[in-house]
């Protein structure tokens, strides 16, 4: 198994700091995934304080918390890991089956190498999508995902881009996701945009839409086609 954004970020860090965390959501009384209070905890406030870089934006800021909100998530849950593979990757672009039902609370779906592309902002460059942090909202049928782009061994960090989405494969909700996700140009979702993209066996997340699409067919698929 390929390194994961936890490990790189909070392998060392997480097992000694996490446990102050868990306690004060216990001695709040709040709800592990209420990220607002949960940014108010005074232990959190700390770390974030020691890993959020002084010249940090607001932006930079707010990724960071979502990180980190992931992070401890993933940390409580178990630190489940789904190995994505192609095939899996392949059926989930054509599937029309979506859910937004996980096996746990977070977990992590590590996707094939270089297999699937996108910018995580409007002013960067194409980088590889190597997964997703997917947790359980507080409000039904929603969840949080956090996908992870640029991960490689000559790079120290990454890039993070988080979304919510709600999906419900029984009502409207689910199509509005592929609302969502269609493209102005009115290619296909999931179609590559880099050069040589499709005699490579490439995919292309061009919106936030088709982030949150390719998500929730992972999750549908996740009992028959990935292992923990």
């Amino acid at each position: 198994m390929r390194p994961t954004p936890f490990t790189l970020a909070f392998g060392e860090i997480g097992p000694s700091r996490f446990p102050a965390i868990s306690e004060a959501l216990q001695q709040e009384g709040t709800e592990p995934t209420d990220r607002d209070r949960f940014v108010l905890l005074e232990p959190v406030g700390r770390l974030l304080r020691e890993i959020v870089p002084d010249e940090a934006s607001g932006d930079g800021m707010e990724a960071h918390v979502l990180l980190l909100h992931q992070a401890y998530l993933f940390w409580a849950s178990g630190q489940h890991v789904y190995e994505i593979s192609d095939a899996t990757v392949r059926q989930a672009v054509t599937d029309q089956q979506i859910t937004t039902a996980s096996p746990s609370a977070s977990q992590y779906l590590q996707l094939p190498e270089l297999r699937v592309w996108g910018s995580p902002n409007s002013a960067s460059p194409p980088e590889p999508l190597d997964g997703m942090f997917v947790s359980t909202a507080a409000q039904p049928n929603t969840i949080d995902v956090l996908a992870i782009f640029g991960m490689r061994p000559d790079r120290p960090g990454f890039s993070a881009v988080g979304i919510e989405g709600r999906a419900d494969p029984d009502d409207a909700g689910a199509r509005e996701i592929e609302v969502a996700a269609s493209r102005e140009d009115g290619s296909q979702a999931f179609g590559p945009m880099l050069a040589g993209g499709t005699a490579a066996g490439l995919y292309t997340i061009a919106t936030a839409g088709e982030l949150l699409l390719l998500t929730c067919r992972l999750l549908a698929l996740l009992d028959s086609a990935a292992s923990p």
